[in-house]
């Protein structure tokens, strides 16, 4: 019989594979939890088991001899054990193996391994997807009583804690943060449905009509109240749930602005502009992924702009390239956003040939502030409409910036001029008013004024 997957396989073998401790050598740390884990419980074997497509990798182990039959440090995962631990995400305890329907066929029962009982609990990660189990087997039938249990499973946090340290990003740009903590938080969010998508209106600058929508994502924290990108994102993306999150605001998008064109006259043109992280940039289905979204909602490819940060370009592979290229023939559109900000942004402009580029809100709060600030400013606007991108500004929050960018060539911006970012229901009623306008393609498609 197969072993049963987990229901969210895929999210969870990404966020095991972001720990990088497959394969590896003994780890003392783990080993004395394991240890402890067979004194505790009384079993003459315990052992750290983690949860891959093929296997059940031993992260670290004792008295595997005793049970198994062997020191090998992997067992096939169709005979794995750890396997229902991980779909269930609940602590299994087989008091004996050979009256259980699911494992009395087993080799590890029935061949060169003698267990008779085992008691695991799943080792939850930072995104709330089990890794594997913290484990005890014994060549005896047993049953353990909740208090046991109980201490499996606080074994088990303390090795996921661990496991977290591991990881080469467990703290990169978070701080003294609980991120296991949050990280489990927030997948409670999303599965709670706490997450929302907010709007922010792109402007054509000469008239003030709507040309688009960026879609930003909101937490709306039973607690905390409605939490802004900054609060949560950095948790998200070290975590990997950047990638399921990120799935469905470009579905919650795609769909919210595919009803708007076609309820509302004065929005048939209107885009929707969607970011991708860089983890979701990592993933070899991430044109899968949009070509979804756009089929489920029926926005026709072109009204589609997909930002890129130049912090999720970094370090970028030949992967990356694949990707955004797949992303482009679907005839979805590419900007590179917060233009200007890093030292990479025009190694960027030559290497991806996105069609837009949005000119970070730190140029605009910085026009009419001094010549150098203005210069730099148009320099960047000229650069962007040197290369046949369309120009759009960020930040906008006075009419002198208007006039300013206007001058400078630049048609479309947001800002909180025009609007803040707001829910679905609250923008729906200014869509009759925004009267947006038709946009021809540029270079790559990109949305340019007539």
């Amino acid at each position: 019989m197969a072993a049963p997957l987990h229901p969210r396989e895929d999210e969870r073998l990404a966020s095991l594979r972001s720990y990088q401790v497959l394969d590896g050598g003994p780890d003392a740390a783990l080993d004395a939890l394991v240890a402890a884990a067979a004194r505790a419980l009384g079993a003459p074997a315990a052992a750290v088991s983690l949860l891959d497509e093929h296997r059940q990798w031993f992260a670290a182990a004792t008295g595997l001899p005793a049970v198994l039959g062997h020191d090998e440090r992997q067992t096939p995962r169709d005979v794995s054990f750890c396997a229902h631990v991980v779909a269930g995400g609940q602590p299994l305890v087989v008091p004996d193996a050979t009256a259980d329907d699911r494992f009395a066929g087993s080799p590890l029962v029935t061949g060169t391994g003698r267990v008779r009982s085992y008691a695991g609990a799943p080792l939850v990660g930072r995104d709330g997807l089990p890794l594997g189990a913290l484990c005890v087997m014994d060549t005896e039938p047993r049953a353990l009583d909740e208090a046991a249990v109980r201490v499996l499973r606080d074994l088990a946090d303390t090795v996921a804690e661990l496991l977290e340290l591991r990881r080469a990003d467990a703290t990169a740009g978070l701080g003294s943060r609980d991120v296991l903590a949050e990280s489990r938080a927030l997948r409670a969010g999303i599965d709670a449905g706490q997450l929302v998508v907010h709007y922010q209106p792109v402007v054509e600058l000469a008239t003030g009509r709507w040309i688009g929508v960026e879609a930003l994502v909101r937490w709306q924290h039973p607690e905390r109240g409605l939490l802004p990108p900054a609060a949560f994102l950095p948790v998200a993306e070290s975590s990997g749930l950047v990638v399921p999150l990120g799935r469905w605001v470009l579905r919650e998008a795609c769909a919210q602005v595919a009803r708007w064109r076609a309820e509302v006259p004065e929005a048939a043109d209107l885009y929707a502009a969607v970011n991708l992280s860089g983890r979701q940039l990592g993933e070899a289905d991430v044109h899968e992924t949009v070509a979804e979204a756009l089929a489920l909602s029926g926005l026709p490819p072109q009204a589609l702009i997909v930002e890129l940060t130049e912090t999720c370009l970094a370090g970028s592979s030949e992967q990356v390239d694949v990707a955004l290229q797949r992303v482009r023939d679907l005839g979805v559109h590419l900007s590179l956003d917060d233009f200007g900000t890093g030292w990479a942004s025009f190694a960027y402009l030559q290497r991806f040939h996105p069609g837009a580029v949005k000119i970070d809100r730190c140029f605009v709060a910085a026009l009419g502030r001094s010549e150098r600030d203005d210069l730099l400013a148009r320099s960047l606007v000229e650069l962007g409409l040197g290369l046949g991108c369309h120009v759009v500004a960020e930040g906008i929050e006075r009419r002198e910036q208007v006039q300013a960018l206007l001058a400078m060539g630049v048609r479309h911006g947001q800002g909180y001029l025009f609007s803040a970012p707001r829910s679905a229901d609250d923008l729906r009623g200014s869509l009759h008013r925004a009267r947006p306008v038709a946009h021809p393609a540029g270079r790559d498609g990109a949305p340019a004024a007539r």
